[in-house]
């Protein structure tokens, strides 16, 4: 039997100490105590954040509560039918994965301001928020009720944590895509031109949702953080948020970047918040959820994301190809392509892309970048064994399983969908990506009209596979290639290099480095933990691969049906 609706309440009396107060009122009849949690990541981010060493003052009161672990609040509650929790929440960090407050504006996170209570996830919530007298906007994309001028409804628990809350005074502007409301809300000042930012956002939406056929929201809030640094996205059911940085707008390439993180972040609309792993969702908000999909949810989204820029007009077919050949670069000179599979970098994101250390380039793999590559590949393979597209993928896997099943997908599925599509089993196709480190074929290019080639480098480079940076006057190591002389020769990263044959330096070591020739020995005067050390260094030539990717048939067919 359903329990009465959960109600949320949040409101500012601390604001200038950075601090948000909620409320919870909730019926414990039959209950001898309710356990109130918050969660330790959010979705969309797979790093656990302990959102709970922000909360303080959690009271119900006259009720005794015991802290049974981390993030986790007993409330004895012996069956009272009207219990009120109140606690605080330190809000003090600009980000689009938590939450910040002050006396001029505030953004609130879900999953880092409401907890939940264990056992009720499923019930349904009324929230109504109490913002400062001077904030003349308050934003959320949830339906609004006829409790107070600031009350919305939530079916649960998950869609609360899922619906961010700006507060404050915000330019805003609106369009319409799909028949649905898209607000835009300018968090911050910044030199942008919201006319030219609603009309680019329009190309975006629309061109997006011609291709997944309708819009699923009811409304959808573009939450634009502007800020003096910091960036990076986040997608939500109904909205997203991405950081700008303030004053960039009027700097072309960094506006083109940023519609990039938008159409990203809007494509999450379908892929992921809706065509999603089976994993993801309903979400377990105590553990990490662990998934070897999330190229499936990151990198076919990072495959659109450009694709889209191309249709509206905002990369030339040449700029495209260049992106293409980019991430392909960064594939072949990734020293961790040899070690981790895709699978594993989506599996095991949580210890290795939210938690890189010095030596994360020699040993891992970006989900982002191969699973855009590959969804590129199997783009382009359905496309050359049928007349479909990774589109009618996307389009069946958001009608099956979204809107008829209601549930995610297995690997096993998504295979099996993509087999249907192409007219030909795909098992091999994705055994070889997906599971397997073995080199990338792209022979397929050659089909559509296009070369991929390695520009051959008439100057040969001295290397030794150092990265080094100068910091408060040291020149120290950073990253070292596998396998490079560097290693070869015990150097480490944050060692100190003092000189280069007996020449102080003054410069990043790769600047000094250009200045010998290929096969020429150095000599290195470097400190570890303050000892000095000599060491002879051999230098070799650079073996960084860099691939262009060229049309050499611009009458092909199948290119122009694929970049039309």
């Amino acid at each position: 039997m359903s329990i009465q609706a959960i109600n949320y309440s949040i409101s500012f009396p601390k604001v200038k100490a950075h601090y948000v107060t909620v409320e919870v009122m909730f019926n414990a009849v039959n209950k001898e105590y309710v356990d109130f949690k918050v969660p330790v990541w959010t979705p969309g981010s797979y790093k656990i954040r302990e959102f709970s060493n922000a909360i303080e003052n959690v009271n119900a009161a006259e009720l005794k509560i015991d802290r049974v672990d981390k993030n986790t609040w007993r409330i004895h509650t012996h069956g009272q039918k009207n219990v009120k929790l109140t606690y605080d929440v330190y809000c003090f960090t600009i980000s689009v994965r938590q939450s910040y407050v002050d006396e001029f504006y505030g953004f609130l996170h879900g999953v880092s301001v409401f907890g939940y209570l264990e056992g009720y996830e499923n019930e349904p919530i009324d929230l109504i928020i109490y913002p400062n007298k001077t904030w003349a906007n308050v934003e959320v994309s949830l339906p609004k009720t006829n409790l107070s001028m600031y009350s919305f409804s939530c079916e649960n628990y998950d869609l609360l944590a899922d619906s961010p809350i700006a507060l404050g005074n915000f330019d805003i502007t609106s369009y319409t895509s799909g028949n649905v409301l898209h607000k835009i809300v300018m968090i911050g000042k910044g030199n942008y031109n919201l006319d030219e930012i609603q009309q680019d956002f329009k190309k975006i939406s629309d061109w997006q949702v011609a291709i997944m056929g309708d819009h699923p929201s009811p409304q959808y809030i573009h939450f634009i953080y502007n800020v003096a640094q910091g960036g990076g996205g986040l997608e939500h059911l109904n909205s997203q948020t991405s950081m700008m940085s303030r004053w960039n707008y009027t700097n072309p390439n960094a506006y083109r970047n940023f519609l990039g993180l938008i159409a990203h972040e809007y494509f999450h609309l379908w892929n992921v918040k809706r065509i999603r792993p089976i994993e993801l969702g309903p979400f377990d908000y105590n553990h990490e959820v662990y998934t070897d999909m999330l190229w499936i949810a990151e990198g076919i989204t990072s495959y659109y994301d450009d694709l889209t820029l191309l249709s509206i007009g905002k990369y030339s077919q040449d700029e495209y190809l260049n992106i293409i050949a980019s991430q392909i670069n960064r594939m072949e000179n990734s020293p961790g392509k040899s070690m981790m599979s895709l699978a594993h970098s989506s599996l095991l994101a949580w210890v290795k892309a939210y938690l890189p250390n010095e030596e994360s380039s020699n040993t891992n793999i970006s989900y982002y970048n191969k699973g855009m590559i590959t969804a590129l590949l199997l783009d382009l393979e359905i496309r050359k064994s049928s007349d479909k597209s990774l589109d009618d993928v996307m389009r069946m896997l958001y009608i099956d399983f979204y809107k008829n099943k209601n549930r995610g997908f297995s690997f096993d599925e998504f295979i099996k969908v993509s087999s249907l599509i192409a007219g030909k089993d795909m098992t091999n196709f994705f055994k070889t990506l997906v599971y397997s480190t073995n080199p990338i074929d792209y022979q397929i290019f050659s089909h559509f009209g296009l070369e991929l080639s390695l520009i051959n480098k008439d100057e040969k480079s001295p290397w030794c596979g150092v990265t080094s940076q100068l910091k408060d006057g040291q020149i120290l190591i950073t990253n070292i290639v596998s396998g490079s002389p560097a290693m070869e020769a015990g150097l480490s990263v944050n060692d100190e290099i003092i000189s280069i044959n007996n020449w102080r330096l003054t410069d990043k070591m790769e600047a000094y480095i250009s200045k010998f020739d290929v096969n020429e020995y150095i000599e290195l005067i470097y400190a570890r933990d303050l000892k000095i050390h000599k060491k002879p260094l051999k230098l070799v030539q650079d073996p960084t691969l860099e691939y262009i990717l060229t049309v050499n048939d611009d009458k092909n067919v199948f290119l122009k049906q694929w970049l039309k």
